[in-house]
C-alpha cells in the first residue's frame, strides 16, 4: 500500500495509531501592505470610560507616513513581526497620518520612526503612556539604508516578547 494512495485522515489515523506525531508546516500571517493601509479604519474607537485588559489590544505598531506603501518595508516589518507570540503578530499597524483622533489604549506599543514618536505623544493621554510598554525603532525605511539600524528593532521585538511573557 502506498502512501500516495492514502487519503490525508486516513494517513493521519495510521501515523497516530503507530506512535509517530505528524508535524505541520506553520505559516506566518503576513499582512498584505493594502491590508496595513486599511488598518487605521478597523481599529476600534477608544471606549468612553476606563478600558479594561480585555478591551485592549496586546500591541500596536505606529508607522511613519508611507511606510505601508512599501513593498521593502513592508517585508521588513512583516518578517519582524514573525518573531513575536501568535497573539502579537496580528497586531495593528496604522500609520499616524491617518489617524483623525485618538490613539486607542493598547498594553503595549512599537513606535518605528521619529515623527510616529511625535505623534504617539500627541495622539495618547498620559495615563495610557505611563501604563503601556512603548518601544521605539527608527523608521523601517532608515533600517533598510543602514542595516545597523535593525539592532534597535531586535531589542525592541524582544522587550515585546518578553512583556508578553510575562502577562500571560
Amino acid at each position: 500500500m502506498s502512501a500516495l494512495a492514502l487519503a490525508p485522515a486516513e494517513r493521519l489515523r495510521l501515523l497516530r495509531a503507530l506512535g509517530v506525531q505528524p508535524l505541520l508546516l506553520r505559516r506566518g500571517t503576513r499582512t498584505a501592505p493594502q491590508q496595513m493601509q486599511q488598518t487605521a479604519a478597523v481599529l476600534p474607537a477608544p471606549p468612553a470610560g476606563v478600558a479594561t485588559p480585555a478591551d485592549k489590544p496586546a500591541l500596536i505598531v505606529l508607522l511613519p507616513a508611507g511606510a505601508a506603501a512599501d513593498a521593502r518595508q513592508q517585508a521588513l516589518l512583516c518578517a519582524a513581526l514573525l518573531c513575536l507570540p501568535a497573539a502579537l503578530q496580528r497586531a495593528p499597524c496604522v500609520e499616524f497620518g491617518t489617524l483623525a483622533g485618538a490613539l486607542p489604549a493598547a498594553s503595549a506599543y512599537l513606535v518605528l520612526g521619529s515623527e510616529a514618536r511625535a505623534a504617539l505623544g500627541r495622539l495618547l493621554p498620559l495615563d495610557a503612556q505611563a501604563s503601556a510598554l512603548i518601544e521605539h525603532a527608527d523608521a523601517p525605511a532608515d533600517m533598510l539604508a543602514q542595516p545597523a539600524r535593525k539592532r534597535a528593532l531586535w531589542r525592541a521585538l524582544k522587550a515585546l516578547r518578553g512583556r508578553h511573557a510575562r502577562s500571560a
